[in-house]
């Protein structure tokens, strides 16, 4: 029987790693005290065009799919976001109170 490829999905070590490394490379960090107050609501987590991944990344990263921003194509943080957020109208109605 033929070997599969290794994967590294699951592996925790591997996604802390990436996690730390990605969140370097963030377009809105949190902490930034100019960051605005508004953003903390067009985060991309809750943006239409965001595609979460799957496996160990599926609850923190997704893939921007929004033909007009800069982040198209790219991995993005959940808690992340752009100018060219666009929301997802039945997100936040469907949440718990």
């Amino acid at each position: 029987m033929a070997k599969g490829p290794t994967w590294l999905g699951e592996s925790k070590s591997h996604i802390d790693e990436t996690h730390n490394r990605w969140t370097q490379k963030l377009n809105r960090n949190m902490n930034d005290p100019k960051y605005k107050e508004e953003w903390a609501y067009e985060q991309c987590f809750s943006c239409i065009y965001f595609v979460p991944l799957t496996a160990g990344f599926k609850d923190d990263y997704g893939a921007c799919t929004n033909p007009k921003s800069p982040f198209d194509g790219r991995v993005m943080f959940e808690h992340d976001g752009c100018n060219y957020f666009v929301q997802d109208s039945e997100y936040w109605a469907g949440l718990p109170e």
